[in-house]
């Protein structure tokens, strides 16, 4: 994860750092309202109070509040600015990376899973980034000032919210041992039912030739049941999380006052003032710290995910293409138009045998050449060792008496009329291999 976000730009970080100070004065902000709530508190309970102070007491609260919504919109619409932005550019990397790839890289990869990585990891890792800046940062410093505030207010209290801290913990660390399995083979069972899909929607004439629809639903309905159970297994497990904080929160709640009730019980007159304060104080501060690591609990959903995806984006933007470019740009003199195979044989990546074996042949300008044989014996394999789709293993492939491996990939491309069997891009497209 820390590799992926090394590319999050000096603007990006310059962006959260701002961020970071609303943050801080959002808390700060936060954790003045219970004071103001206790001096309300204290002026009610005071015979004489004037109703001026009461009210001022008020407008601090009501402006503290002001402030802190003003301060959480601007480190949202940062956090939304960085994440947006950050992802547009692995976006673009993606691409870029993934068209400089060959057939050995594209088929190690698959088609189905390069689309999941360009789009649904790039985009967890953006809710990542979104959610993170507004809540890792926010809550440990909510949680650690909170603790602060309340320290020495009363030891019963405290003791009471450690426990509802510990079972917080608790219930998370054995829910996350295990959702986290679960999370991490999401990532693969959505490249599963994308591979099915692609599968079925680019075969559909052959589908329908061969009477395969009823086949065809079953493979799908495999997969899509398999990651369906998975989404609800991880969905019905965080979702119990949810009503167990909210008893925690009742439940300290309710220890809090019933203990304040006793203490304010057993105090002489002249406490009771302060300590009614103290609980009211103690109560908002104690929430604070459980609602900071409640937010932290709701990291723990995404950041599985988030570190599968990291790891997905990171390999393919890692893999270097096998196949390397040339410098040549023009062919030999008085030799135009002339492909030559010189005892070319090609093996695909982990196959037992040869694919084509032995090869020569000398194609000159003018000349028609047909390639017959039986479907499987080689004849799309021959035609992409001319543009480099894949390297030779043996032999040399000529293009104008110069070896492709010799050529830059525009300058071969560019001799090169190359007709597909089956056409998928229409209109005119122009790539230009540039990163951001």
């Amino acid at each position: 994860m820390l590799k992926i976000l090394k590319r999050i730009k000096a603007k990006e970080w310059l962006q959260a750092a701002f961020g970071f100070l609303f943050i801080v004065a959002q808390v700060w902000l936060d954790l003045k309202i219970p004071e103001y709530m206790s001096e309300i508190t204290r002026l009610t309970q005071t015979p004489g109070s004037a109703m001026l102070d009461i009210w001022k007491s008020g407008g601090y609260m009501l402006l503290c509040a002001l402030g802190s919504f003003g301060a959480a919109i601007i480190v949202g619409f940062l956090a939304a600015r960085i994440a947006a932005s950050f992802s547009m550019r692995l976006r673009s990397l993606m691409f870029n990376q993934v068209i400089s790839f060959y057939m050995q890289e594209i088929n190690k990869f698959t088609t189905s899973s390069l689309i999941t990585r360009s789009t649904n990891d790039i985009t967890q890792i953006q809710m990542l980034i979104t959610m993170g800046l507004q809540i890792v940062v926010k809550a440990p410093i909510m949680a650690v000032w909170a603790i602060a505030k309340i320290v020495g207010k009363g030891l019963e209290w405290t003791f009471a919210t450690g426990i509802a801290v510990a079972v917080m913990i608790a219930m998370i660390a054995i829910i996350m041992s295990f959702v986290m399995p679960r999370f991490k083979k999401m990532q693969i069972l959505t490249d599963n039912i994308n591979r099915v899909t692609r599968e079925n929607l680019t075969g559909l004439r052959v589908v329908r030739a061969y009477n395969a629809e009823g086949y065809q639903e079953d493979k799908f309905e495999t997969a899509n049941e398999e990651l369906t159970s998975t989404q609800l297994f991880t969905g019905r497990s965080m979702a119990f999380m949810m009503p167990t904080m909210t008893v925690i929160l009742s439940g300290l709640s309710l220890s809090i006052y019933w203990i304040g009730a006793y203490l304010i019980n057993a105090a002489e007159m002249a406490d009771k003032v302060t300590l009614f304060s103290n609980m009211v104080v103690f109560s908002s501060y104690a929430m604070q710290v459980v609602m900071s690591f409640m937010m932290l609990s709701m990291m723990f959903i995404m950041l599985p995910r988030a570190f599968v995806s990291a790891k997905r984006i990171n390999e393919v933007l890692d893999t270097e293409p096998t196949i390397r470019d040339g410098k040549a740009t023009q062919g030999m003199a008085g030799v135009e138009g002339e492909v030559e195979f010189r005892n070319v044989s090609f093996r695909y990546p982990d196959a037992a045998d040869d694919a084509i074996h032995d090869i020569s042949f000398t194609a000159r300008k003018g000349e028609t050449v047909a390639f017959i044989g039986a479907t499987g014996s080689g004849k799309t394999t021959l035609i992409n060792l001319i543009p480099r789709l894949y390297d030779a293993t043996e032999g040399e492939v000529l293009i104008d008496g110069i070896n492709v491996k010799e050529y830059s990939q525009d300058a071969l491309h560019n001799k090169i009329g190359y007709v597909p069997q089956m056409a998928f891009i229409q209109g005119h497209c122009y790539f230009k291999r540039s990163l951001r």
